[in-house]
């Protein structure tokens, strides 16, 4: 295979991954010749940072544009850019949600149990310019900006939290130049679960990098994902019509040269393409193993919905968090054909 070929491959793989396009995917392999496609974090540290990212998103408590919420994603080897989706359902902000999940605080109330810090330990607001609200971990490299509003509404986002802050007996953290007393004691509380979470942390960087290719590769109306031990769970959400493609997305995911290097597995699958059964929900169940025992597998639910099931509201949702018409003819063509008559 030609040297074009083989770079017109990885421009393909970063493009569904990362959800940049061809072009510009194409023209970054250009400039950085010799890198992966979607390269890995470059150290544990940076790893870590954007796992706690991939857990506060908060892409998944509601419908947004794009599955998960986030429109694309730029990985470089030390950074991480994540683009967010404007909503969080009708009427919430995504950003806010996200960044106000991740920002540390310390409760300092009459209640005598104070608890573990707000949003994640040891994560720091570096600034808000142009390019987005960069974080990073204290004492560390890590970057990760999250870009989407304007620079003049990260800092509104800002300033209403420290005056939330103030009325709600919370001290700021993230301003904090180290790591406070009140975060070390709570990391040292629980040692060996936080060393444990470092040392798998690559899972949720690499699934993180590659999160575009719910909506490039797989149609899914809806994904949820949650953390269950040590590793995660998802749920993919598919209208009776659309094919629960998990064969190129796991392929995706697991490529032999590119990919995490994880195993998939097929514990249960019931594509049927007919309507047979007279159209009964169909659900498919595979794991990914990142070669540490069933604590820290992946598990994927794919889950098409029954012929007659209503999903009214699912679009309601999607179209008020500002899906395009374009998605919603993809992943909910019914009722977007009758909305379009």
């Amino acid at each position: 295979m030609s040297h074009g070929e083989i770079l017109t491959q990885k421009a393909r793989y970063r493009a569904r991954c990362t959800g940049l396009g061809h072009q510009t995917s194409l023209q970054h392999l250009q400039a950085v010749q010799g890198q992966d496609p979607v390269p890995a974090a470059a150290s544990r540290d940076q790893a870590c940072l954007e796992a706690a990212v991939f857990e506060r998103l908060g892409g998944t408590a509601d419908y947004c544009a794009h599955p998960a919420g986030v429109a694309q994603v730029r990985p470089g080897a030390d950074h991480l850019v994540v683009e967010l989706d404007p909503k969080l359902g009708p009427k919430l902000s995504l950003p806010e949600h996200s960044l106000l999940s991740l920002l540390p605080t310390q409760y300092t109330g009459p209640d005598e149990d104070e608890g573990d810090p707000g949003g994640i330990a040891g994560v720091r607001l570096l600034g808000i310019d142009t390019a987005g609200a960069h974080l990073g971990l204290v004492g560390t490299d890590a970057r990760v900006t999250l870009t989407g509003p304007a620079p003049t509404q990260w800092r509104a986002i800002i300033t209403a939290r420290r005056a939330a802050c103030r009325d709600g007996n919370l001290v700021p953290l993230w301003d904090a130049p180290a790591l406070t007393p009140f975060e070390s004691d709570s990391l040292a509380a629980d040692h060996t679960w936080h060393e444990e979470r470092a040392d798998l942390a690559w899972v949720a960087s690499g699934l993180l990098r590659r999160i575009a290719l719910f909506h490039t590769v797989a149609k899914p109306y809806c994904v949820r994902y949650w953390q269950h031990g040590l590793g995660w769970k998802f749920e993919l959400r598919y209208e009776h019509d659309v094919p629960m493609d998990h064969e190129a997305l796991l392929a995706y995911l697991t490529h032999p040269v590119w990919g995490m290097p994880l195993k998939a597995n097929r514990e249960h699958c019931v594509c049927k393409p007919c309507d047979c059964d007279r159209g009964q929900e169909r659900n498919c169940w595979y794991t990914l193993d990142a070669g540490g025992g069933r604590h820290d597998e992946i598990g994927i639910h794919f889950r098409r919905g029954r012929l007659d099931r209503d999903t009214g509201k699912e679009y309601g949702r999607l179209v008020g968090a500002g899906a395009t018409p374009d998605w919603l003819a993809q992943v909910l063509p019914s009722h977007y054909q009758r909305s379009a008559a």
